[in-house]
């Protein structure tokens, strides 16, 4: 009977590995900031973009290493998706009273010649192994077209 065993056990085994490469999107909660652009700002699309802010994975604490910012349009679409790179941040870890925090500090420079004139909304995304954290800023900014 044991030989029965062995092999449903591999094969519960393999199954469960199935999905090891998927990345799970979570739906994470207000525990990120967008400072900058501010909901006044209007932005040039043929100047840098320099949005940075803050984050972390409030479930326990952590920062995870890559964060990205994801535009969105008005239909809600993601229309640029982009890597930011952690930065300092001793501001938030006072704030929360806690030290391990001060990476939680994210910045960019992100190319949106592309983008048309319109009203954008930004999204900071964390990966963590499989895991992705989505954090929805209420930051609205404008993208204009360059003055003649």
């Amino acid at each position: 009977m044991r030989y029965l065993y062995v092999p449903a056990i591999v094969l519960l085994g393999v199954l469960a590995g199935c999905d090891a490469d998927k990345t799970l999107k979570v739906a994470a909660n207000d525990y990120c900031s967008v400072d900058s652009p501010t909901n006044t700002v209007d932005v040039v699309n043929n100047k840098p973009f320099e949005p940075w802010g803050w984050a972390y994975n409030v479930s326990d604490g952590s920062i995870p290493k890559n964060v990205s910012i994801e535009i969105i349009s008005s239909s809600k679409d993601v229309v640029l998706t982009a890597p930011v790179i952690r930065s300092s941040r001793p501001d938030v870890a006072k704030v929360f009273g806690k030290p391990d925090l001060e990476m939680a500090g994210f910045g960019g420079n992100i190319n949106i010649s592309a983008l048309k004139p319109g009203v954008y909304g930004i999204n900071v995304i964390q990966e963590d192994g499989p895991r992705r954290y989505v954090c929805k800023s209420p930051v609205k900014f404008k993208v204009v077209a360059p003055k003649a």
